[in-house]
C-alpha cells in the first residue's frame, strides 16, 4: 500500500511534497519508523525513479530557472550579463548601496568554534571530499570576485585540468593514461617538481618542464606559504592549484587517477585497435558519469533528510524547463562554505592530527597510504553546520599579511552586496519570517541577532543559512538546503553525458556502460566504497555516514 501510493508521487502539489517527505512524526520513533518505511519503499526500481523525480522536481523548480537577467557583471541586465560565464551568475538583484550593516569583525565572531559540536551522522569523509568536489566550480577569480575562473559544470578538472592544453599535460599519451608513478608499489600522480640538488629545503622548487603552465607558480607558493618547505618536494601534478592543498584533495585524487587508469586498462585489453586519444576520451566521460552518480546518488542523498535514496532518473533533464546551461552563482559559492564541518583534530589511529598536519602533507599520505586515512576518516564525525563552529585556524589569521577563511568569505558577501536573508526564502518558496525566535529556539543567538540587525528583514542572507535550526535528521537549514537542492540538481542532471542522444552504449563502449552499470548503490556497499576499494592499497571502509 505504501508502495503504491510513493508510486503516484509525481502528481503531488510540488509545494506539498517536501513537507510530505520532511514532516517528523510526533514521537523519534515513529519518525524513525515512517523513514525506513519509505527507504525500504524505494528498493523497488519504480518506487525510487518515481520518488527521485518527484523530488528533485520540487527542488529544481523552487526559484526561477535560469539564465537570470543578472551576472555580477553590473546591477542591470546586458548582453554580457545574458551570455559571459566568466562572471558568476546571481540569483537576485544587488541590495543598494547605503544598507548599513554590522561591522564584519562582529560578523566574523558569529562564527568562531566556542565548543567543538559533532554533526549526527556525517564523517570526516564527507568533509574532504565535499571540499574536493566543490572546489572544481567555485573558483572565484583572485584578481576579480565577480568571476569564476571555472567551467560551471561537473568535468572532473581536478586531475583533467581546466583545459585541454592542460589536460594534454597530465596525459601519458599511451594506453589511455594519465600520468602517474610507482612509490612502494602503490600508484600515485607524478611530482610537479624537479628533485631538489641539495637537502635543503629552503631551495627553491623548479616546476618540471613538461608540466610549465600548468599552474601560476606564485600563486601555488601563495597556497604553500601556511605549510612547511620540507613537504612541498612530494607536490603531485594535478588538474588545479588547490590539488594538493590538504590531504583530502590529494587523496582523493590519487583515488581518482587510480581509478582513470584502472578503466582505461580495461578498455585497452577490449579494444587493441583503439588509439591512446579514443581510450583516454572514452575513459574520461566513463570517469564523469561515475561522478555524477557518486554526488547524485550518494552525496546529495546524505545531505537530504534521512538520507532519501535517491537515482538518476533517465533523461529526466531533457525535457524539464530548468534543463539550461550550468552557470555558477555567487550565492552557491558563498553558501558552500562548510567551514563548521572542520574538526579541531583528526584522528589517525592512536595519532591526533592538528591542522597544520593536514595542509599540504603528501608524504603523510605516501606513509599511511590512501586506505588507512580514508578508513580514519570514515570512522571520524565531522562538525554540525551552525554558527559558533567554525574551528579556530579557519577563523583567525595563519599568515599576517593574508585574511583569514572566515575574513575573506565574510569580505565576499559584503561585496557581492546581496540582499536579506527574507528576500532569498521568499525566491525560493519559503514564507518569510516576522521573528528571530522563528529562525532559532536559541534565545542568546536571537538577542545577540536582534541587537546586530534590528529586525530579521535587515539580516544578511550569510548570516542567516547559518543561524537556522533544523531537525536532528537534516543535515542543514531550511533554505540552505533548498538552494543546495536548487543549483545542485540542475547543475548536474544537465549534464550533456545524461542526455538521451548522448548517454548510450556506443558513447561509453560495451566495457565501460558494464562499469557504469555495475558501480550502483548496494545495500552491502556505496558507491563511494567501490570505487575507493577498487583503488586502495589495502582493507578499506569509505563511507559518508559515520
Amino acid at each position: 500500500m505504501f508502495a503504491s501510493s510513493l508510486l503516484g508521487i509525481q502528481d503531488i502539489p510540488q509545494k506539498a511534497l517536501r513537507r510530505i517527505l520532511a514532516r517528523r512524526s510526533a514521537s523519534p520513533r515513529g519518525s524513525a519508523l515512517r523513514q525506513r518505511a519509505i527507504v525500504a519503499a524505494c528498493r523497488i526500481p519504480r518506487v525510487r525513479s518515481a520518488a527521485s523525480k518527484a523530488l528533485i522536481t520540487y527542488y529544481a523548480t523552487a526559484t526561477a530557472p535560469r539564465p537570470r537577467p543578472l551576472s555580477m557583471v553590473g546591477d542591470y541586465a546586458s548582453w554580457v550579463s545574458l551570455t559571459d560565464r566568466s562572471y558568476s551568475s546571481r540569483h537576485l538583484p544587488p541590495a543598494p548601496d547605503n544598507v548599513t550593516l554590522p561591522p564584519e569583525s562582529t560578523v566574523d565572531a558569529l562564527f568562531e568554534r566556542t565548543e567543538f559540536a559533532p554533526s549526527t551522522d556525517t564523517s570526516v569523509t564527507f568533509m574532504f571530499f565535499a571540499q574536493w568536489f566543490t572546489d572544481s566550480f567555485l573558483r572565484t577569480d583572485r584578481s576579480d570576485f565577480r568571476k569564476n575562473t571555472s567551467n560551471h559544470g561537473i568535468d572532473f578538472c581536478q586531475i583533467y585540468g581546466l583545459n585541454e592544453t592542460k589536460t594534454r599535460m597530465l596525459r601519458a599519451g599511451v594506453g589511455g593514461r594519465l600520468k602517474s608513478q610507482l612509490i612502494d608499489g602503490a600508484e600515485f600522480p607524478q611530482f610537479l617538481f624537479c628533485p631538489r640538488e641539495s637537502a635543503d629545503p629552503a631551495e627553491p622548487l623548479v616546476i618540471k618542464p613538461e608540466f610549465e603552465g600548468l599552474h601560476d607558480p606564485d600563486f601555488l607558493a601563495r597556497i604553500q606559504q601556511v605549510s612547511p618547505a620540507e613537504r612541498h618536494h612530494a607536490t603531485f601534478a594535478v588538474g588545479l592549484e588547490y590539488g594538493n592543498s590538504t590531504v583530502g584533495h590529494a587523496t582523493f585524487n590519487i583515488v581518482f587517477l587510480r581509478e582513470h587508469n584502472r578503466i582505461a586498462a580495461e578498455l585497452a585489453a577490449a579494444y587493441p585497435d583503439w588509439d591512446d586519444e579514443r581510450l583516454f576520451q572514452t575513459t574520461r566521460n566513463v570517469m564523469i558519469v561515475l561522478l555524477l552518480e557518486l554526488v547524485i546518488e550518494e552525496y546529495i542523498k546524505h545531505i537530504g533528510a534521512f538520507e532519501f535514496p535517491l537515482t538518476i532518473p533517465d533523461f529526466m533533464a531533457d525535457e524539464a524547463a530548468w534543463n539550461r546551461p550550468g552557470w555558477i552563482p555567487i550565492e552557491f559559492d558563498l553558501l558552500y562554505r562548510w567551514h563548521s564541518m572542520v574538526p579541531d583534530t583528526f584522528e589517525l589511529g592512536a595519532a591526533r592530527l592538528g591542522p597544520r598536519d593536514i595542509l599540504d602533507n603528501n608524504p603523510l599520505i605516501i606513509e599511511h597510504g590512501v586506505a588507512e586515512l580514508i578508513t580514519a576518516w570514515s570512522g571520524q564525525r565531522a562538525g554540525r553546520f551552525g554558527l559558533h563552529n567554525t574551528p579556530l585556524f579557519l577563523n583567525r589569521r595563519l599568515v599576517a599579511d593574508l585574511p583569514s577563511v572566515t575574513e575573506a568569505t565574510t569580505r565576499l558577501a559584503r561585496k557581492a552586496r546581496l540582499r536579506p536573508y527574507n528576500d532569498y526564502r521568499e525566491d525560493f518558496g519559503l514564507p518569510r519570517l516576522t521573528d528571530f525566535a522563528q529562525l532559532t529556539a536559541d534565545r542568546r543567538l536571537q538577542a545577540t541577532l536582534a541587537e546586530m540587525y534590528g529586525s530579521i528583514d535587515e539580516l544578511e542572507w550569510y548570516v542567516g543559512i547559518w543561524a537556522e535550526d533544523y531537525p536532528a535528521e537534516n543535515m542543514m537549514g531550511e533554505l540552505m538546503m533548498v538552494m543546495v537542492g536548487y543549483d545542485a540538481f540542475t547543475q548536474a542532471l544537465t549534464n550533456p553525458l545524461l542526455s538521451r542522444q548522448v548517454f548510450t552504449e556506443e558513447t561509453f563502449s560495451p566495457v565501460g556502460w558494464r562499469i557504469i552499470h555495475e558501480t550502483e548503490m548496494r545495500r552491502d556497499a556505496g558507491i563511494l566504497q567501490q570505487i575507493v576499494g577498487r583503488n586502495a592499497d589495502g582493507p578499506v571502509r569509505a563511507r559518508f555516514r559515520c
